[in-house]
């Protein structure tokens, strides 16, 4: 299960008042990252090692950084040994 949920930033010293909050991406238990917005879509930064390979990745939607983490975690990983 993919949810997003929304981030809020605490600062007084930005005007966040005309700005999309930033989201949370979660798949399943795993924090995979969060989605800011910015001009033409919203910026992915992981939270996660597994999904370093989106980070700093620019997305159109929420939905579309969602489901490149969704994909991002069905790739096997490999293991050291």
């Amino acid at each position: 299960m993919t949810r997003v949920q929304t981030a809020y930033l605490d600062d007084d010293a930005l005007d966040l008042s005309d700005a999309a909050p930033a989201r949370v991406i979660e798949i399943g238990e795993i924090t995979a990252g969060i989605a800011v917005p910015e001009r033409g879509g919203v910026r992915f930064f992981s939270s996660e090692r597994r999904f370093d390979g989106l980070d700093g990745t620019l997305f159109r939607t929420v939905e579309q950084a969602a489901r490149a983490a969704r994909e991002k975690d069905r790739q096997p990983r490999l293991r050291a040994v």
